[in-house]
């Protein structure tokens, strides 16, 4: 649950479309205010504080946005376009939240401790599941879930979504029998048969593997 919230400063934007990468010479992120039955709003902001919260602050941290130094609100970054060739932030989505209506958010997974079952068997662990789909009100919103690998003592143990431990007003929205993480049998010797079950596993993991985003122009209305 997070305890303090970060504020961002933003100015009303008036330059739109291919000629906000005037913006973004002057040291300016466009971004777009969006949500709760409102219109969107055209901002920008300094990159700098952007980016600085980008890297310290959890992407499901909620954030207040204020507007001008006076009207503020509470939001969540909800979308990012950065130029994949140069890694340039080129715009952010901020999505207006109320602390009264129970919202839907992307958390990630932690994994802790060690496992016995790869420690003192050899085990190789297949993670399968890196975030989870979860339901709460804002203010009870996770920063992430923990996995407590220690529950992988033998060959062949697994965890899953019904196994991890979340506060009782947080809802995990996925399929509870989905595998987040297993521990398998030592790699085989080489011109040994691969069994079905690693097979099975590999090919899990490889599906569940994301694309690179690709690096769509600018637009200014809201993913």
């Amino acid at each position: 649950m997070q305890t303090q919230r970060v504020e961002l400063d933003a100015s009303p934007r008036t330059i739109f479309g291919k000629k906000a990468r005037f913006l973004r010479r002057e040291g300016w992120t466009p971004a777009n205010v969006y949500g709760q039955g409102k219109d969107s709003v055209p901002i920008q902001l300094r990159t700098r504080e952007v980016e600085h919260v980008l890297t310290h602050v959890p992407r499901s941290a909620l954030l207040t946005l204020a507007l001008n130094g006076s009207e503020s609100e509470t939001v969540m970054i909800k979308g990012l376009d950065r130029r994949a060739t140069t890694d340039q932030l080129r715009h952010v989505d901020f999505l207006r939240v109320s602390m009264t209506e129970r919202m839907r958010a992307d958390i990630p997974l932690v994994f802790v401790a060690e496992s016995p079952a790869a420690t003192l068997r050899g085990a190789t662990l297949v993670h399968v599941i890196s975030i989870v789909h979860v339901e709460c009100l804002p203010g009870n919103l996770p920063s992430h879930i923990e996995v407590d690998l220690s529950r992988l003592t033998e060959i062949d143990d697994a965890l899953y979504l019904r196994d991890l431990a979340v506060p009782p007003d947080v809802t995990i929205l996925d399929d509870p029998d989905e595998i987040v993480v297993k521990a398998l049998a030592p790699s085989l010797r080489e011109g040994d048969e691969a069994t079905e079950e690693e097979a099975a596993a590999s090919a899990t993991v490889a599906e569940s593997a994301s694309a690179e985003e690709a690096d769509d122009e600018e637009g200014d209305k809201p993913s």
